[in-house]
C-alpha cells in the first residue's frame, strides 16, 4: 500500500470519484554549481523524518523542459489522508528544520509549491523512476469532459509505465490546472512515446481534437526520482 501511495503524486481527484488522494510538491530551482550539496542536504534532513504511516515523499531532479521552465527539483507529497499530509506539512519545524532551511537557502533561486487531489491511474505497478508530465488550463465546467476524453484514450493506449490524470487546487500558475503524468521504465521509452498502431493514432487524434475545444496545452517537463522517503 505504501508503493501505491508513492505513485500518485501528480495525479486528479474530484466529488464524483469514489476515492480522495492529496498531494503537495515544492519544486525548486537550484544553482548548477551546488546541486550535489543541495541534494545532500535534501536527503539528510528527510531521511531523518518520521513519516506518518500513509504519507510518502520522492524526491527528484527536472532534466527535460521547455524554455523558461527554470525549475530543477521536485520534493512530491502524497496522501490517501489530508489530514496526515497536513499534518507532516505542520510538523516541519523547529531546531532541525530552521537548520536544513539555513544549509539549502543559499542553493536555492527560487521555487514554488502547489497542491491537488488525485484520482484516474493506469497501471500502478509499473510506476519507474523516470515521469513526464502534460500541463493543461481547463476550465471549471469542462473538467469533467476532460476526464471522460483521457479515460477514453485510454482505454485504446498500451502506455509504457503508469499513467495518471490531476488537478492542482492550490498554486495554480498562469491558469494550468490540469496535469496527465507518466512513467517510464527507461529513457528508450521515454524518446519513443506516442502511438504504436492505427487504433492507438486514432484515440491520441480523438483525445486532441476533443481535448483542443476545452483545454490550452501550456508546457511539458519531465522528472528523474532522485529517492523515496517515508
Amino acid at each position: 500500500m505504501k508503493k501505491f501511495y508513492l505513485l500518485l503524486s501528480f495525479l486528479f481527484s474530484a466529488s464524483l470519484f469514489s476515492q480522495q488522494l492529496y498531494w503537495y510538491d515544492v519544486i525548486l530551482e537550484v544553482n548548477g554549481e551546488d546541486t550535489i550539496e543541495f541534494e545532500k542536504a535534501v536527503d539528510s534532513y528527510y531521511s531523518s523524518v518520521d513519516f506518518p504511516a500513509d504519507v510518502t515523499m520522492t524526491f527528484s531532479a527536472i532534466p527535460l523542459k521547455g524554455q523558461g521552465y527554470e525549475e530543477t527539483h521536485i520534493l512530491s507529497f502524497v496522501s490517501p489522508s489530508s489530514e496526515s499530509l497536513a499534518n507532516l506539512r505542520a510538523s516541519l519545524t523547529g531546531e532541525a528544520w530552521e537548520n536544513y532551511v539555513s544549509v539549502v537557502r543559499p542553493y536555492v533561486d527560487g521555487f514554488r509549491a502547489s497542491a491537488g487531489n488525485a484520482l484516474l491511474v493506469y497501471k500502478p505497478d509499473e510506476f519507474y523512476g523516470i515521469g513526464q508530465v502534460w500541463g493543461f488550463k481547463v476550465k471549471s465546467k469542462d473538467v469533467p469532459a476532460f476526464a471522460n476524453t483521457f479515460t477514453k484514450l485510454m482505454e485504446t493506449f498500451d502506455s509504457p509505465g503508469f499513467v495518471g490524470l490531476a488537478q492542482v487546487t492550490h498554486g495554480i500558475s498562469d491558469g494550468e490546472n490540469i496535469l496527465i503524468y507518466g512513467t517510464y521504465p527507461d529513457l528508450n521509452s521515454a524518446f519513443t512515446f506516442g502511438p504504436k498502431n492505427d487504433d492507438e493514432a486514432k484515440a491520441f487524434a480523438e483525445f486532441f481534437e476533443v481535448t483542443a475545444e476545452i483545454s490550452d496545452f501550456t508546457q511539458s517537463w519531465t522528472r528523474v526520482k532522485i529517492q523515496d522517503y517515508n
